[in-house]
């Protein structure tokens, strides 16, 4: 079995909204690995703590990196010294956890409401779809867990799913019914300061975010997504293309 941790960056509102994307990451572990891969973010906080001083029990979020607040307030680091702080955790996620697997969704917010499409369904819709692809083809099920405050959502969307679930044919036009049988039981939300599984969907999501392949500003390397690269599940848009392992809507 298969677990799935998700975290968003951005807000899904079209209004008076600072940015123009809605970003959703799930990172991916199977239940055998799980203790390992825990074992390896455990080692990575330590690697923080004896270099930085920065307690394992405090949060790491990928926007107090940015703006230096949070546990890194303290530390009085410029905005290289976070960039470079960043960059060396999507190194040592990369290096270190060798059995995680991360992907996006990113949804243009603007065009996807043109279409009809509300920004964080539809990089749900999108997520559950690709979850339980995945796990169609490792012949495996799959639990989620997201980041607290959308459970009556995410569950709404999952239990319709489980029944009723349209999918664009790969060629020609129209849909077919792909119901996702291999995601069980509902979603179980997680508070991410206790939980590094979810830290790392924050971080991943962020990177996703403001990187060069979807909205990148002066304050943000945009390279943190790439460091990732052996951990990115390429298969979440093999068919359709675009930047690795990230779904992007609209094309």
């Amino acid at each position: 079995m298969y677990l799935a941790y998700f975290d968003e960056s951005g807000d899904s509102g079209l209004r008076n909204s600072p940015t123009r994307f809605f970003v959703l990451s799930c990172v991916l572990v199977h239940h055998s690995h799980w203790r390992d891969t825990l074992d390896a973010l455990v080692t990575i906080r330590r690697a923080v703590r004896a270099k930085h001083s920065i307690s394992m029990a405090s949060e790491i979020k990928a926007i107090d990196i940015r703006k230096g607040r949070g546990p890194l307030e303290p530390l009085r680091w410029s905005l290289q010294a976070r960039m470079e702080f960043y960059a060396g955790l999507m190194q040592s996620v990369a290096r270190r956890l060798e059995h995680a697997r991360i992907f996006s969704i990113a949804i243009n917010k603007a065009p996807a409401a043109d279409k009809g499409q509300e920004p964080r369904e539809t990089a749900w819709v999108y997520a559950i779809q690709r979850v339980h692809r995945f796990c169609q083809e490792e012949e495996e099920d799959a639990m989620l867990f997201p980041d607290e405050g959308h459970g009556p959502l995410i569950r709404r969307l999952l239990r319709r799913m489980r029944r009723f679930s349209l999918v664009p044919r790969r060629w020609g036009t129209g849909t077919f019914s792909v119901p996702t049988e291999r995601i069980i039981e509902d979603p179980n939300d997680r508070a991410s300061h206790d939980s590094y599984f979810i830290q790392l969907a924050d971080w991943a999501a962020f990177a996703c975010h403001r990187s060069r392949h979807i909205d990148p500003v002066p304050a943000v390397d945009p390279g943190l997504w790439d460091l990732l690269d052996t951990r990115l599940l390429r298969q979440v848009n093999s068919v359709a293309g675009g930047p690795p392992g990230i779904k992007l809507y609209p094309m």
